[in-house]
């Protein structure tokens, strides 16, 4: 599954998925833990606790949305219009992928709600409730990270390995 447009459309499959187990998780939240008590998954650890977030993490910048807004929109354009006109690696796709569908998630519930539905909680430590599309959009940027430090290591040693070739001499 090398080709480009093989790539392209495995890339399309991510973001849809993506979308659509945000939004599908985000339904549940809202039709069975919207007015409930928090719903323990691992005892002191992990739950399911409804929030509306107007904001970023710990409800931080609420009074403006539109910031948030207009962040995702030229992120999600950005990303779309950099893997129509590249052909990454299928990791750097991947990566990708997993950033603009979480984007794309938290963007129509910012759009039709005014606030983002959270509702995974960590309570071992201080920490904001989140959601699927947040998840996506960490586990995308840890991914994007490693394949830039990865693709950075390759570079220096091909580098290396040029110079070695070449008996020390820089043209």
């Amino acid at each position: 599954m090398k080709t480009k447009w093989s790539k392209r459309l495995l890339s399309l499959g991510a973001v849809i998925l993506g979308v659509l187990v945000d939004a599908l998780t985000k339904l549940l939240a809202v039709k069975r833990l919207k007015g409930e008590d928090p719903v323990p998954l691992w005892r002191g650890v992990l739950r399911f606790s409804y929030v509306e977030n107007p904001g970023a993490a710990w409800g931080i910048f609420s009074e403006h949305r539109w910031v948030f807004m207009v962040f995702s929109a030229v992120a999600i354009a950005v990303i779309v219009v950099y893997l129509i006109r590249r052909d990454p690696p299928l990791s750097l796709y991947l990566s990708l992928s997993l950033i603009l569908s979480g984007g794309i998630g938290n963007m129509i519930d910012r759009t039709f709600r005014g606030v983002v539905v959270d509702f995974i909680e960590f309570y071992l430590f201080e920490f904001p409730v989140f959601n699927v599309a947040d998840c996506l959009v960490v586990i995308g940027s840890g991914l994007l990270v490693f394949w830039l430090i990865s693709d950075t290591v390759r570079e220096r040693k091909e580098k290396k390995n040029g110079e070695a070739q070449d008996g020390g001499k820089t043209k």
